[in-house]
């Protein structure tokens, strides 16, 4: 599992890998949308700009919605 944050750049080139894209237009405000066509799942988080870090917690979260493999982050 990760032991650091990561940069919303860095976490969107990773999940470009498994089919998940970000929509831009979609979501209320700083909230983007992460969509999995494959499995129609979307998950919002909060951006501010390509520098911003997210948690250990919501890169676990984000690993639990779109089933993941334990080595994604690592």
């Amino acid at each position: 599992m990760p032991k650091r944050s990561m940069r919303h750049d860095e976490l969107i080139n990773r999940l470009k890998k498994y089919g998940i894209i970000e929509l831009k237009k979609r979501g209320k405000g700083s909230e983007r949308m992460l969509y999995q066509e494959a499995t129609k799942r979307n998950y919002p988080i909060k951006c501010h700009g390509k520098s911003t870090e997210y948690s250990v917690a919501v890169l676990k979260n984000i690993m639990r919605k779109f089933d993941l493999p334990e080595d994604f982050l690592e």
